[in-house]
């Protein structure tokens, strides 16, 4: 896979679904949406725009390794990396909500066997990781989220 075809309709499907997700979250003031179908967590980080200087609030779905989240820059599965990973690579320091929960926290890249233990997490809770591993070419980020002291 990792064709142009297939990113341009699961591009067109995860900007329409993001759009949905934000509408429906400011709508219900966070109360709908909580978990994506299967059960996955959504977690929405907020990142300083590494470019833009402006903070950037962003739906993921997110795995849990003892205290700490698990997030991907998998994009559904394109080849392009979403732009939130260059921001969290730029400006390692964020909030992450879940729930009615936020705090500060520190986004920390992970790689090597780390990282596929904890994408292996990920894929636990949401099927499709496996679907978009298979189908890029490119090395999907993966985040380890720490709540700041």
């Amino acid at each position: 896979m990792g064709s142009r075809a297939y990113d341009a309709v699961w591009g067109a499907a995860l900007r329409t679904t993001t759009t949905a997700h934000r509408i429906v979250h400011r709508a219900s003031r966070g109360r709908l949406w909580r978990r994506f179908p299967g059960g996955a967590q959504v977690v929405w980080i907020s990142t300083l725009g590494r470019r833009s200087g402006q903070w950037r609030t962003t739906p993921l779905l997110a795995g849990r390794d003892a205290d700490d989240w698990v997030i991907a820059g998998s994009n559904a599965g394109q080849e392009r990396i979403p732009g939130w990973v260059f921001n969290v690579r730029d400006h390692p320091e964020g909030s992450l909500q879940e729930n009615d929960t936020t705090v500060d926290v520190t986004f920390t890249e992970v790689h090597g066997d780390e990282a596929q233990r904890l994408y292996g997490l990920l894929e636990q809770g949401w099927s499709s990781y496996r679907m978009y591993r298979r189908n890029i070419h490119r090395e999907i980020p993966v985040f380890r989220v720490s709540r700041r002291v």
